[in-house]
């Protein structure tokens, strides 16, 4: 007989626990091939084929992994330009955009979730599709260079016409219908209006359209960091397209809370030790006597009142504050509309939130439904529960300081036994955003 004690025992009461998501950091970048027809086919592009062909959809979990299972390696800068094809995939521009992402989205040989996919995309966007499939509809941002032009001519005294965007964002929205909504990122070709002319790679920037179309889903960016690479990678391109800094923007989104701008200047600084300048990257890309672009606009060269200009077009572009040093930073996170979602931080709160939603619901789909036996309508109890169950979801939001707030309704005069459907309606109220802090200074004779 064993002596008197107190014996105890874990028992696991399988208490639900829900781990925290990173899912709103999953991040694609699309690379359209429509106007490098060679790329696979010949050079380096030919002889990494093994690792990467046309239409594959990757995914790149560090820049490590990206170089040595998917072959896009860093550009190799020192060579003649008849090597330029042969050692170089796309002249480094996915490799730099790759690298770019994971600096800024933590650390530049750190993890992160990165689907990549090359495609020709001259006809339509159903890369995108396919790239949302393959990641089983997790992309939550994506960003698509393009060396389609983002203008067109639109006769010569006229501003010019946009492109692309619309079908985006047409794209954007089949999507999310899908319940599979995302933030598209354009980076298309600024440096000419359609062709390779002279006329065309004048751009005049008096001419720069709108981007304000009411595309709420897709935000244009342009600019890019200005160095002696860069400009080479530019150079060397059969059609002049410019590198742009579309990496380090998808970067900065996948870094951010869902509710926080990109533009936020003391979390998201772009200066490294190649990123300490900027240009434009377009203006006139004919070459001058010395063999060099003749003008690409450099970010010292443009007046205050442009840069607003172009802010107000819907615009999103690189920029620098007097008096900060050693700072480069995204000047808005604006999308193509004036509307609710007139911001990618807007998208991605409303969207984090209808996913979590939609993942707390489907199991209750085709679940009984009580009602009240004195009235045929749907059971208090029920509208508790659901309210509950959403609002709790809300409730984590609202303690992350994703959103200010919000409300949970759902209709007690539901006639649920003659149309077998439960009608939920939430809103949330967004977190505001300081982009403009107004100071008024004076002297005076008290402190009072």
């Amino acid at each position: 007989m064993a002596l008197g004690n107190v014996f105890i025992s874990d028992v696991d009461g399988n208490i639900p626990y829900q781990a925290p998501s990173d899912q709103e950091k999953v991040t694609g970048l699309l690379f359209d091939t429509s106007l490098q027809p060679d790329l696979f086919t010949a050079g380096y592009g030919k002889t990494n084929e093994n690792k990467v062909k046309l239409n594959d959809v990757l995914y790149v979990t560090s820049r490590k992994s990206a170089v040595n299972d998917f072959g896009i390696i860093d550009r190799v800068d020192v060579i003649d330009p008849d090597q330029e094809n042969i050692e170089n995939f796309l002249h480094g521009i996915p490799a730099y955009h790759i690298r770019e992402f994971f600096r800024m989205s933590g650390n530049i040989d750190g993890p992160g979730k990165l689907y990549v996919m090359f495609a020709d995309c001259s006809t339509d966007w159903d890369a995108i599709d396919t790239m949302q499939r393959v990641a089983g509809g997790t992309i939550n941002q994506l960003g698509v260079w393009t060396e389609q032009p983002l203008w067109k001519l639109n006769g010569e005294a006229d501003k010019y016409n946009l492109n692309l965007v619309t079908g985006l964002n047409d794209k954007a929205e089949a999507l999310a219908a899908q319940n599979q909504p995302l933030s598209v990122v354009l980076c298309a070709n600024p440096s000419n209006t359609g062709a390779q002319t002279t006329a065309a790679k004048q751009i005049d920037l008096n001419k720069i359209p709108t981007a304000i179309c009411e595309s709420s889903r897709v935000s244009v960016i342009f600019g890019q960091a200005s160095n002696d690479t860069l400009s080479r990678m530019q150079y060397r391109n059969v059609n002049n397209t410019p590198v742009g800094f579309l990496g380090a923007v998808m970067g900065a989104i996948a870094k951010a809370n869902v509710h926080e701008s990109v533009a936020w200047v003391r979390q998201f600084n772009l200066f490294a030790d190649d990123f300490q300048d900027i240009e434009l990257g377009f203006g006139d890309t004919n070459l001058n006597a010395d063999d060099e672009f003749t003008s690409v606009n450099i970010y010292e060269s443009l007046s205050p009142v442009l840069l607003d200009e172009l802010d107000d077009k819907g615009y999103i572009f690189p920029i620098k504050y007097a008096g900060r040093e050693n700072g480069i930073y995204i000047s808005r996170d604006q999308t193509c509309s004036h509307g609710d979602f007139r911001t990618i931080a807007r998208n991605r709160t409303i969207n984090k939130s209808r996913r979590q939603v939609r993942a707390a619901l489907l199991p209750y789909v085709n679940s009984p439904l009580m009602v009240n036996p004195s009235t045929g309508m749907l059971a208090a109890s029920k509208i508790t529960a659901f309210k509950t169950l959403i609002g709790d979801i809300l409730a984590k939001m609202q303690a992350a300081q994703e959103i200010s707030g919000y409300a949970v309704t759902i209709d007690p005069n539901q006639n649920v036994l003659v149309n077998d459907t439960l009608r939920i309606s939430y809103v949330i109220v967004p977190v505001g955003v300081a982009t403009r802090i107004y100071v008024e200074e004076g002297l005076s004779l008290t402190a009072k």
